[in-house]
């Protein structure tokens, strides 16, 4: 009589393999490094955000045109830093090769689209948070909604 092999033996040989995976030293490093590159520049998004936000927030509320040019500014450096993530580094591979011409006018053309995407997300995010703090203060200053 032939043992049938069992679904929890499956697992249990997927987690061994797991874990022997994740305790390689090899595997740990590239990981870590990574992560650690994905969280820097994502930290890194978020703090150019922030200074445009505030930028662009106190232009909202002062109307001064120094502000406003400041929010420009500051919204073309993180223009620059985006570009320089999506367009100046290994692009993202939409091709394994691209070995002819028109792949690499996709592949360029497929990065400046991403690019300018991941700009205007950025930049109408930004938009709505410093619109809504904005409202909040309005808010607050006519005193709606106390009785």
């Amino acid at each position: 009589m032939i043992a049938q092999p069992h679904a929890g033996d499956e697992i249990m040989a997927s987690l061994r393999a797991l874990l022997e995976r994740i305790s390689d030293n090899r595997f740990r490093h590239a990981f870590g490094s990574r992560l650690e590159a994905a969280a820097t520049e994502t930290f890194t998004v978020l703090r150019w955000g922030l200074l445009v936000g505030l930028a662009r927030l106190i232009a909202l509320e002062t109307g001064l045109w120094g502000f406003r040019a400041l929010h420009w500014g500051l919204s073309a450096l993180l223009f620059a830093y985006l570009a320089s993530v999506f367009l100046l580094r290994p692009e993202i591979r939409i091709f394994a090769r691209t070995d002819t011409r028109r792949k690499r006018l996709i592949q360029t053309g497929a990065n400046y689209a991403i690019c300018m995407l991941a700009f205007m997300a950025t930049m109408a995010a930004i938009d709505a948070l410093a619109e809504a703090a904005t409202e909040m203060r309005f808010v607050k200053r006519i005193d709606v909604g106390s009785g």
